[in-house]
């Protein structure tokens, strides 16, 4: 019987490890989720602002504005 609770503890550790391990993972891997999001974003806004502009000097150079 002893034996069979030592196993069980044994395991319980390991389980312990492996779920903290991959708590470790999913905390790393949204920190880079939100890192990868604000660059795209970061990009997004910088290609508008490039577009908004080009059309810009496009209509100044016809004389629109």
């Amino acid at each position: 019987m002893e034996k069979r609770v030592t196993t069980l503890e044994a395991f319980a550790e390991q389980l312990g490890k492996a779920i903290e391990r991959l708590e470790r993972s999913v905390s790393d891997l949204r920190a880079n989720v939100d890192r990868k999001f604000m660059w795209m974003i970061g990009i997004q806004i910088a290609t508008l602002l490039t577009v908004i502009g080009i059309l810009f000097a496009r209509a100044l150079s016809y004389g629109n504005l």
